[in-house]
């Protein structure tokens, strides 16, 4: 196993973890629409951000396109799958959906199977093609398992069948519900050819008798259509977290003599920090306290009004070729495309769990590098800009047959990953990341890594700002089904 490899593979179970962390939050929001009370059993439903593939979908009104605030790495997918699916965009091959089955007051009931059921053909949807890539998932996922006290599977079904006049098939789907009570279940719906609306009928047990359940889209048919060419490349699906991708930003980024790159940016596992241009409240739509969403909440909600991270993150960089490749050669550099000043005058955030103090450095795995972009301004912005700080300088490496996770890609392509620690200081930089691999063969495959276009931003960490403009939060050290409350520990900013 190659150093740069197992950095990230040791790195990708400390942020897995910390990601299950954040997703046990979801136990205190709401999973799905409620149902109402009804005398019978009844169900809805609601697409989720799968976590076994990556997901899709395609805009159904042309010209349209993605808030651009909504396509920054440092947000993760959540927030434009929320989006695309709030705008009717239609899943390209799969979708996967949790089903919320609600029972009587006065009597239980049982679910036995489920199908899928195809409604009329739809048109191919015609605007942008939106999708995520990375480490995919969907924080009411967790809260499904954490429900059942068990992981679950999505129960996979497929339309083709249907669309070509064949009869539908019952899959057992056995789930209990108690009176008065509600149960959640997944399931994967796909196709390869049908573009057509269509919903799920849950066969439901109750007093000794069997209904059929719809599972709609509040009284309107889901839609799918056939999958289209992917916007992530085998570098984007590798990286250890969520990437939101559109064709309308430029995805998917084509490859270079066979090989593919991307990079992001990781904050700390157990601690996260923003700035931003304006005050609390108005960074997080009106919201006067942080309390009860969670350090990740925080951080998106800055980040999304605006602001940037700030803080010790993490570059992560991953390329990859025809696996078993061997002999080529990695260079790789931080660059300074940007340097802002006045980061005195932004408003700070620090959220971190109990006993965390959010302004330590973050952990370093062994040989990973720390690399601060502080040191190219030579006591003079502009004499920064330009310049880089080494992430790779002549690293010899090979294209193992697997994933960075250990498993056989499904392209046959290998991956190769290496990371860096940036702590900024002083000021708030744009940076980019260039790329050179240098094959066996002398060809040189060279990329340019940004933001979708822009450089990653990041601010230097709170405790280099006055009092008067930062405001620090805690978690508590919890586990599955422990709800976040957090305590505003320093006196708020005036104003």
């Amino acid at each position: 196993m190659t150093p740069g490899r197992a950095r990230v593979r040791r790195r990708s179970t400390v942020i897995m973890a910390a990601l299950v962390l954040a997703l046990c939050s979801a136990l205190t929001v709401t999973l799905l629409r409620s149902p109402a009370p009804a005398a019978g059993p009844f169900a809805t439903g609601a697409p989720l951000l799968g976590n076994e593939e990556s997901w899709m979908a395609t805009l159904a009104e042309p010209g349209r396109r993605p808030p651009g605030e909504l396509m920054r790495d440092a947000l993760g997918c959540v927030p434009l799958f929320q989006w695309a699916t709030g705008a009717r965009a239609v899943p390209r091959g799969q979708v996967t959906l949790a089903y919320s089955v609600g029972a009587s007051p006065s009597r239980g009931a049982l679910v036995r199977g489920i199908r899928v059921v195809k409604g009329p053909d739809v048109p191919l949807p015609r605007g942008d093609d939106v999708a995520c890539a990375g480490q995919v998932a969907d924080e009411r996922l967790a809260a499904v398992a954490a429900a059942r006290g068990k992981p679950v599977q999505p129960v996979r079904l497929s339309l083709d069948g249907l669309a070509r006049g064949e009869a539908g098939s019952r899959e057992e789907a056995p789930l209990p519900v108690r009176a008065g009570g509600t149960a959640t279940g997944l399931v994967t719906v796909m196709t390869a050819a049908c573009s057509c609306a269509w919903w799920v009928e849950l066969d439901v047990e109750e007093n000794g008798g069997l209904v059929t359940v719809r599972v709609d889209d509040d009284g309107r048919p889901f839609t799918l259509a056939p999958p289209t060419t992917p916007l992530a490349t085998s570098a984007d699906q590798e990286l250890m977290a969520q990437r939101p991708l559109s064709r309308a930003a430029g995805d998917p980024q084509p490859p270079r003599a066979g090989i593919s790159a991307a990079a992001t940016l990781v904050p700390a596992s157990e601690s996260r920090q923003a700035e931003s241009d304006v005050p609390l409240a108005a960074a997080v739509g009106g919201e006067a306290r942080l309390g009860r969403v969670g350090c990740r909440r925080m951080y998106e909600s800055v980040v999304r009004a605006g602001g940037v991270p700030a803080g010790d993150h993490e570059i992560q960089l991953v390329v990859t070729a025809p696996a078993g490749l061997e002999g080529a050669v990695l260079d790789a550099r931080v660059r300074l495309a940007t340097v802002r000043l006045d980061a005195e005058q932004r408003y700070r955030y620090a959220c971190s769990r109990a006993g965390v103090n959010p302004h330590t450095h973050a952990a370093r795995q062994a040989g990973t590098p720390e690399l601060s972009p502080h040191t190219l301004m030579r006591g003079h912005p502009r004499q920064g800009v330009g310049l880089s700080v080494p992430l790779a300088t002549d690293e010899p490496f090979s294209f193992r047959p697997t994933g960075l996770n250990g498993v056989p890609r499904p392209d046959g392509r290998g991956a190769y990953g290496t990371a860096g620690v940036i702590v900024p200081q002083v000021a708030t930089f744009g940076l980019t990341v260039e790329v050179t691999v240098t094959l066996p063969t002398g060809e040189r495959a060279d990329f340019t890594l940004t933001d979708h276009g822009e450089p990653f931003l990041l601010g230097p960490a709170t405790d280099m700002m006055t009092p008067a403009h930062r405001e620090q939060y805690h978690e508590p050290n919890s586990g599955p089904g422990v709800h976040y409350n957090e305590e505003l520990i320093s006196r708020p900013h005036p104003g």
